[in-house]
């Protein structure tokens, strides 16, 4: 099968997720674009790789705002159809999702979510404070061989904006935290495996997963505090409520000399590592569950402490579970700096400039109009990510599947290759962009791509004028 088949069998397994076939049909086309183009990322771009004029940017941009469907219904067709694949990373039989947040720049005083976001991170590049938005993602975990792929899902702004009212005793109060599990809930099988940055482990998220049957897979703080197993004595009885938690224990004092923990190999970053490690079961998020803890020392003296909400997982699979965590760091660097997925330009005139450093935007505080228009362009935004995601996550896919195919049609050559022999997600652009003018002129029946071309531009103005050269 060709590279343009299979992909676009892909795209095709969307189609239910569109009401109508116009919007499927620019949905085939932005994604040809988004990986056809060789200039700086945007509509206008996408639309001059497939060879599309000036005329055709109003319903480029109606695509963004368009009530034939939704980001949340188009990602959930995607996630579904993800989890059917035969390169689906699993553990003890159940999937792997990996989550992560990202926060994106953005410099928009009309642009809705903008707001003032503080950096964590240990890279000298990045200023602490920034303008922008925030993205919660989730990505399930692909591979082949010693070959990984963290394939985005969906990606959600979930700082920025406030849509409902100040929470009440009632209504719960909502945080980045709590979104990021909801949002796991929501796109992940019940049973799988969910692997989180150490900023998502805590309480309220391990609650929401044992509701919805997911399992946790973290890093929790040097200085967490777990219980021991509370055991009742009836001959001991005291005043007030009795007790349910055990003894406080202090997991930084349980780590042991090297000589005396258990060792073991397993891929962490790319590398075949010797780790060692230590197992203990401790009550954290109740009193009545309990979770494994894995004391995790590196032969450079460093340590770090795993934690997982399944006890039936070994220490080795743990480790090697977080391991993987990394790969949603490639995949964001990799949806920044190859397809520019951050790239949109969505602004609302009617909106009120917002200040230097801007808080969270208060839908409530804007008339109903303005309401319905601020909710618009958040979709929109959230739409050219997805787009660009799904684009990426195609990439992904053709790389596991075919990668005979892939490299029989890689036009280039790189000093450096992958050591596993899979190609990497710009390798497999190439390849599409090499095999379309190839393919394209010939017009295959099969391919929708030249089949909605036709239908716009007409049988004057062929397919073949596809501008795929640097």
């Amino acid at each position: 099968m060709e590279l343009c088949q299979r992909l676009e069998q892909i795209l095709g397994a969307l189609r239910p997720a569109f009401s109508r076939e116009a919007s499927f049909r620019w949905f085939v086309l932005f994604v040809w674009g988004v990986l056809l183009n060789t200039q700086p990322p945007a509509v206008t771009s996408y639309l001059i790789a497939i060879g599309l004029g000036e005329e055709y940017y109003a319903q480029a941009l109606h695509w963004f705002k368009s009530c034939a469907f939704s980001v949340e219904r188009l990602c959930v067709g995607w996630g579904s159809w993800l989890n059917e694949q035969v390169h689906v990373h699993r553990i003890q039989g159940q999937r792997v999702y990996v989550g992560d947040g990202i926060k994106v720049a953005k410099e928009g005083r009309k642009m809705p979510g903008v707001k003032g976001l503080h950096q964590e991170s240990e890279d000298v590049s990045k200023p602490e404070w920034i303008r922008g938005h925030y993205f919660n993602a989730l990505s399930l975990l692909l591979g082949a061989g010693s070959a990984y792929f963290a394939v985005p899902i969906i990606l959600r702004v979930h700082d920025g904006l406030t849509v409902t009212a100040e929470a009440t005793e009632v209504q719960p109060k909502t945080t980045l935290v709590t979104k990021m599990a909801d949002l796991c809930t929501a796109y992940a099988q019940a049973g799988s495996y969910i692997v989180l940055d150490a900023y998502f482990a805590c309480e309220p998220v391990v609650t929401r997963f044992r509701r919805h049957q997911l399992h946790l897979i973290s890093r929790v703080r040097s200085s967490t505090v777990a219980h021991a197993q509370f055991s009742v004595v009836p001959t001991v009885k005291g005043p007030g409520r009795p007790r349910r938690w055990g003894s406080r224990v202090k997991l930084q004092t349980l780590f042991a000399p090297l000589e005396h923990c258990q060792q073991t190999q397993v891929w962490l970053y790319g590398q075949l590592v010797t780790v060692y490690y230590q197992c203990f079961e401790f009550h954290w998020d109740n009193p009545e569950t309990t979770v494994r803890f894995v004391l995790t020392q590196l032969a450079n003296g460093r340590q770090f402490i795993l934690v997982s909400t399944d006890g039936s997982l070994s220490g080795p699979e743990v480790i090697a579970a977080y391991g993987l965590r990394f790969k949603i760091e490639l995949t964001f660097r990799t949806l920044i700096h190859l397809l520019g997925g951050f790239a949109y330009r969505f602004w609302l005139k009617a909106m009120t400039p917002a200040p230097s450093w801007p808080k969270n935007l208060k839908l409530a505080d804007y008339p109903e109009s303005v309401q319905a228009q601020i909710l618009t362009k958040v979709e929109a935004l959230e739409r050219f990510v997805n787009l660009n995601a799904i684009a990426l996550g195609v990439l992904q896919v053709l790389a596991l599947e075919l990668p005979t195919l892939v490299w029989a049609h890689f036009p280039r050559w790189f000093r450096t290759l992958p050591n596993h022999g899979y190609p990497s997600e710009r390798i497999v652009q190439l390849a599409l962009q090499s095999q379309a003018q190839e393919v394209f002129p010939k017009s295959p029946p099969t391919l929708l791509l030249p089949k909605f071309l036709t239908a716009k531009l007409g049988p004057q103005k062929p397919p073949e004028s596809l501008p795929l050269s640097d």
